[in-house]
């Protein structure tokens, strides 16, 4: 029965269903992972005494996501995605076992010998899991769910996001890191139980044994090429991506430096801008996810691309000249706040949107090794971002003048990129 034509089989009361138990994985997930990586920074600070800390996520992820671009694309590809991410909860539970026994051996000398081999086997269990669950999506809900999928799994990060902190500290202080650790193991339990009682309709019959037939990697890497060649709108939309996520670094770099160290502000300004950024997420995703399902998901993209980047570039130049013009705290508070806002809304819808094409237009045995590329490419340019803005940054220049040179610059490359965008669009007949 889950190896025909799935199509018409998935109804939309099971998507329904489906999406509810996604919610529910991804919120476990996503609250237990993020308030799991604010509490080992809280450790290691306390062990290390080393500003890089909080950094140590940020350094080893785009490595191992580029590193293991291809075998995670191709793995993706290759096998059935349930088998894949059950097999991966569980090598997860076995790395944080042993993370839990070995911790107990280790000083504020020894430590960082567990935590790094720890976090680059934990990164690459969070990449299997992101590029399977998107790749997966056509498994999961019919076409016209896609979008109501995509916004409720955004929504549950926005909300993990705005909570995780808090739970970081609160359980950190309570339990202790050995604490937090068994925490995550049973998250990780509940996330697996989930799993489980979701069903996943395949497409294609005998998929594993004709996909193993080209096992070959370098076949996988002509096959994505040639896919990247043949689909010049998928091509685009990794390069406006690309080009978003470097200018965004500016943002969560640049934002707690110039109001402390620029406008010499207190802690809860900052606290107060970046509540206002979660608010924003949290509004787009439940937005994004109230709007009624569409019968034509390719209408999306044209629908809904152009005004969140307009938008999105104001409020970047509209940031930089409050904190250029302005050092009063309730100024920057109110109204830098409505454009952190703003900038966090248009960044969801954009994700949501964009995702929602991609996983609705491109064939489910592809879709893993782009998910890969599209995530891998994004992570590996946030740390050239974060090198850049920091040098910027920290030369005598004033910060919101590099936000608005930067979203001047995001602006003209909008422009240009966008008449491109709408023409591929224009000859495939998607309007």
């Amino acid at each position: 029965m889950e190896e025909v034509s799935i199509k018409n089989l998935i109804s939309d009361q099971m998507s329904n269903r489906q999406i509810v138990k996604d919610f529910i994985s991804s919120f476990i997930s996503s609250l237990s992972g993020k308030a799991f990586n604010f509490a080992l920074g809280l450790m290691l600070l306390d062990q290390t005494k080393s500003a890089m800390s909080f950094g140590i996520n940020m350094i080893i992820y785009p490595l191992v996501s580029l590193i293991f671009l291809l075998p995670i694309g191709n793995l993706v590809d290759r096998y059935r995605h349930k088998k894949i991410l059950i097999y991966n909860f569980i090598f997860r539970l076995i790395i944080f076992i042993l993370f839990y026994a070995f911790y107990f051996l280790t000083n504020s000398s020894t430590i960082l010998y567990l935590v790094i081999p720890f976090v680059i086997l934990h990164s690459i269990t969070v990449n299997i899991n992101d590029t399977c669950y998107s790749a997966s999506i056509h498994e999961l809900v019919n076409d016209t769910k896609i979008q109501r999928l995509s916004s409720v799994t955004q929504t549950a990060i926005a909300i993990a996001t705005m909570l995780s902190p808090a739970i970081g500290v609160i359980f950190y202080n309570w339990l202790g890191f050995s604490g937090f650790i068994l925490l995550e193991i049973i998250a990780n339990l509940d996330a697996l139980g989930v799993l489980l009682t979701m069903k996943f309709f395949y497409e294609h019959k005998g998929q594993e044994a004709e996909i193993k037939q080209n096992e070959n990697h370098q076949h996988g890497v002509k096959e994505i090429i040639r896919f990247l060649k043949e689909n010049q709108i998928v091509k685009y939309i990794i390069l406006v991506s690309v080009v978003l996520n470097f200018f965004y670094t500016s943002i969560s770099i640049g934002v707690p430096f110039v109001v402390k160290e620029q406008l010499l502000l207190d802690n809860a300004t900052v606290g107060i801008l970046e509540t206002m950024y979660a608010v924003g997420m949290l509004l787009a995703s439940v937005s994004m996810s109230l709007l009624p399902d569409k019968k034509e998901n390719n209408t999306l993209l044209t629908n809904r691309i152009r005004i969140p980047l307009f938008l999105l570039t104001i409020a970047i130049i509209g940031l930089g000249i409050t904190f250029a013009t302005s050092n009063t705290q309730v100024i920057i508070s109110s109204v830098g706040g409505l454009f952190m806002g703003i900038i966090a809304f248009t960044l969801v819808i954009l994700n949501i949107v964009v995702m929602t094409y991609l996983q609705s237009s491109i064939e489910t045995n592809y879709l893993g090794r782009v998910m890969s590329t599209l995530f891998t490419l994004n992570t590996s340019i946030m740390p050239i971002g974060t090198i850049v803005f920091t040098y910027l940054f920290q030369k005598d220049i004033n910060g919101g003048l590099i936000f608005i040179f930067g979203g001047v610059s995001l602006l003209i490359y909008t422009m240009i990129m966008l008449p491109r965008i709408y023409r591929i669009l224009q000859k495939e007949h998607i309007y």
